[in-house]
């Protein structure tokens, strides 16, 4: 039996008390382009799955396993369940039901995850109340279109799952269709404001190395569209904010690791931002990827980053440069 020793509480800040009186405007998501939408394939039903006195409903304990089993090493920090003192008092899904003890709310951390792979997938799952999500809401009452959340929870570190009552439902182990779920790689499709996925974040990881300052979140919104813009036009393409082929060719060619330069042993020049060669990959080889990024042989912003935490570490001046006091910190010997 699964019980509050056991599991994480859920927070104190009251989530889900009547979440239909906290809904704002429509908002609009792109969640479904070239994303495999086929229904999961129906699993048997376990009836013993309400014999506890006091559980996780059971088709909330397979969204849980399928969710760990896709990202193993997720955080679980804001994982939670079973209602604390706050919520007993109130109506809550992460109450247990008076008539069998079914709590039916779960509460996910979003860190390790890609939580609008889980939203996309919780929507058409036919157990699925509602959702709640880093101020949205999708709800069965509104045909799970999204609407702006305005409670005093924005669940902005975790994502609410509120599953039926009903008991069929509650006791359902159908599959989520999470733990292999096909998600999009950049390039499948056209990305633009309001795209929202994998393909999203690897546009932002390249942006990064070019020294956009973009969270890597997934979420095409504002910042991500200016960015693309302005790309567009620093390389003369059609400004449109649009990622296509063009855009995405262009990206490509920006962010490709440089061949090694002749002649640019380490030690043998100052190097810095928009230098590239072998010395400039000896750099980030020595820093660290975690630091600095793959060993592209390209300075980029993340590697002033970390040649910036390496200065400072070593108690030199911090100016993200690779002059000659950085190289014999490293070091290499200085031939210039």
């Amino acid at each position: 039996m699964e019980s509050a020793r056991h599991e994480p509480v859920a927070g104190t800040l009251l989530e889900d008390e009547d979440p239909e009186s906290h809904v704002g405007e429509a908002v609009d998501f792109d969640l479904f382009d070239h994303e495999d939408q086929a229904e999961p394939e129906p699993a048997a039903e376990d009836p013993a799955g309400l014999r506890a006195a006091y559980h996780l409903a059971p088709t909330l304990r397979v969204l849980r396993d399928e969710v760990d089993r896709r990202w193993p090493k997720r955080d679980r920090t804001s994982d939670g369940w079973i209602g604390d003192a706050a919520h007993r008092g109130t109506r809550s899904d992460h109450n247990p039901d008076a008539d069998n003890g079914s709590v039916n709310a779960l509460d996910i951390d979003r860190d390790g995850i890609d939580p609008m792979l889980v939203v996309r997938r919780c929507i058409v799952h036919p157990s699925t109340q509602y959702v709640i999500f880093d101020r949205t809401i999708w709800s069965r009452t509104r045909n799970f279109a999204a609407a702006r959340y305005t409670g005093s929870n924005p669940h902005d570190r975790h994502l609410h799952v509120s599953v039926s009552h009903d008991r069929a439902l509650e006791a359902s182990t159908r599959s989520w269709g999470i733990a292999d779920a096909v998600v999009p790689k950049l390039g499948d499709r056209v990305l633009r404001r309001g795209s929202t996925g994998s393909d999203v974040r690897e546009l932002q990881t390249l942006a990064g190395r070019l020294g956009g300052d973009l969270a890597v979140d997934g979420d095409f919104g504002p910042r991500t569209e200016t960015w693309v813009r302005d790309f567009q036009k620093a390389q003369r393409l059609t400004v449109d904010g649009v990622v296509g082929a063009q855009t995405l060719a262009a990206l490509r060619a920006a962010t490709a690791p440089a061949p090694p330069s002749a002649g640019r042993r380490p030690g043998s020049r100052t190097v810095r931002r928009g230098s590239t060669g072998e010395d400039v990959a000896f750099v980030q080889r020595f820093v660290g990827e975690r630091r600095c990024g793959p060993a592209t042989g390209s300075f980029d912003a993340k590697t002033e980053s970390g040649v910036r935490w390496y200065q400072g570490m070593r108690g030199i001046t911090v100016d993200g440069v690779v002059g000659p006091l950085t190289w014999r910190q490293m070091g290499v010997r200085v031939t210039y």
